[in-house]
C-alpha cells in the first residue's frame, strides 16, 4: 500500500469514528431530554412557604400582602375595605 492510501484510510476511519461519536452523544441527549424531570424539594418548599406565612401572620395580623399570599381576600377586606389591589 502506498502512503496516500494509508492516510486516506486513516482519515476515513477518523471521520467514521467522529460521526459515530456525535450520533451516540445525540442519542444520549435525546434520551435525557425526553425523560420526566423531578425537581428535588419542590413539594417541601411549598409546605414551608405556607408555614412561614402562617407564623408570620400570627405575629403581624395586619400585613395585607401576607393575607393575599395565602389567598385570604376576606381578611384583607376586613383589615382595609379600600385596599386598591383587590378587584
Amino acid at each position: 500500500m502506498s502512503a496516500k492510501r494509508v492516510n486516506k484510510a486513516i482519515k476515513e476511519l477518523l471521520i467514521f469514528v467522529a460521526a459515530l461519536f456525535v450520533l451516540l452523544l445525540s442519542a444520549a441527549n435525546i434520551e435525557s431530554w425526553q425523560s420526566p424531570k423531578k425537581v428535588l424539594g419542590a413539594e417541601s418548599q411549598a409546605n414551608s412557604n405556607d408555614k412561614f406565612w402562617e407564623e408570620f401572620l400570627e405575629k403581624n395580623p395586619n400585613y395585607i400582602p401576607g393575607w393575599l399570599e395565602i389567598g385570604r381576600v376576606d381578611k384583607v377586606k376586613e383589615i382595609d375595605p379600600n385596599y386598591s389591589a383587590l378587584k
